[in-house]
């Protein structure tokens, strides 16, 4: 424990002095980078939280066509940003396929994407790190959701991944929240709620060190390639070859020929409060909201335990397809059984691809034969 604390004592001072987080490292927007280059049109908009987020949105269309068909709003998972949906070439990446397809296509970008700013606080200031999944439930999505609706005025069809899936699940169970009226649709690809059974050696071996609580009482606050460093030191783990499997499980479909260009662009920096509670839904086995512990549970929810997210509050009347795979580490198979069983609802198709790892369902080459037209088809 003394050699984790003095890692950890180490990561602080390497936070400090190389900033909280890494910023866009060319400066330009999902557009300019990869969306316009493949001949796409492509319009940025910048939607702004209550809390002073301005959050990245991309607006995809075929070039020289106006879509026939509605808004489909695709949301990225932990550690990226919106540039997952095109990483790929246009035939293997979800966005452009969409787009082919006559879907007036939204990339959303959360706070922490490297395409997202604040009003006030840069991305070296601690502030900018203060959030939880908590927040993207009540603020970014809504936000999000609200700015294609109120551009289209039509209802939304919404494809999620990873904790683009979760943050939705958790807005979707809240009354009052504004994300069950705007969706029309629903597609979960590597769908996450509960993570009893997470085997991913990033996260499982993270949250069963707690390396999570030591670093938020070493007041690190951005999680970035440096806190990936630390914990592959500590856990005796191989980052160097293969740190996209260990939070992924072993993927059967990336082309691994791409893995440096993919590196440019993924593993972008989260909050370490936004880790902790992934850390904590580990350990604890439930679909809740952030641990302030006691007395901060009952500061911020009036009780001494976080207040559970019910799944089976979620409307029926919104269909959905859930795809999940079986060498999944992140969204394991009984994990994702427990959130069907959980849901309640006979509206559910599901789609289970034994060979799929987390990553496939984003950056496979084969997912836009053995998923996307499974979710075209479900939209229609």
């Amino acid at each position: 424990m003394v050699s984790l604390r003095l890692a950890i004592v180490a990561l602080v001072l390497l936070a400090a002095h190389n900033a909280l987080g890494v910023a866009n490292p060319r400066g330009l927007g999902v557009c300019t980078s990869f969306v316009l280059p493949e001949a796409y049109q492509c319009t940025e908009y910048i939607v702004e939280t209550a809390d002073g987020y301005k959050l990245a949105l991309e607006r995809v269309a075929k070039n020289c066509t106006t879509p026939t068909l509605g808004p489909v709003f695709l949301y990225h998972g932990i550690m990226e940003g919106g540039d997952i949906w095109v990483l790929n070439p246009p035939d293997e990446s979800l966005a452009f396929i969409m787009a082919d397809a006559g879907y007036d296509v939204f990339i959303g970008n959360g706070r922490a994407s490297m395409f997202s700013s604040h009003n006030l606080f840069s991305r070296a200031d601690t502030r900018f790190w203060d959030w939880s999944m908590d927040e993207l439930v009540v603020h970014d999505l809504p936000a999000l959701l609200t700015y294609v609706n109120t551009l289209t005025d039509k209802r939304i069809f919404f494809v999620g991944y990873s904790q683009g899936t979760q943050v939705a699940f958790a807005a979707l169970s809240q009354s009052g929240n504004k994300a069950a009226s705007l969706i029309e649709r629903a597609a979960m690809l590597a769908p996450i709620a509960y993570l009893n059974h997470v085997r991913a050696p990033m996260i499982g071996e993270a949250a069963r060190r707690r390396l999570d609580q030591v670093s938020l009482e070493f007041r690190v606050f951005a999680a970035g390639r440096q806190v990936l460093n630390i914990i592959c030191r500590q856990s005796n783990l191989d980052c160097i070859d293969d740190l996209l499997t260990l939070f992924t499980g072993p993927n059967c479909c990336v082309n691994v020929s791409r893995m440096s260009y993919y590196n440019m662009y993924e593993m972008q920096s989260t909050s370490m409060r936004n880790l902790a509670h992934l850390a904590q839904l580990v350990r604890s086995g439930r679909f809740a909201k952030f641990d302030f512990q006691v007395p901060g549970n009952i500061d911020h929810y009036g009780v001494l335990i976080p207040p559970s997210y019910s799944l089976s509050t979620i409307p029926v009347s919104i269909p959905m397809l859930l795809v999940y795979g079986g060498r999944d580490e992140l969204a394991d198979q009984a994990d994702v059984q427990h959130l069907i069983r959980d849901l309640h609802r006979t509206s559910v198709e599901v789609l289970f691809l034994p060979r799929y790892a987390h990553a496939d369902f984003v950056l496979g080459i084969n997912a836009n034969v053995d998923v996307y037209p499974h979710v075209l088809e479900f939209f229609q």
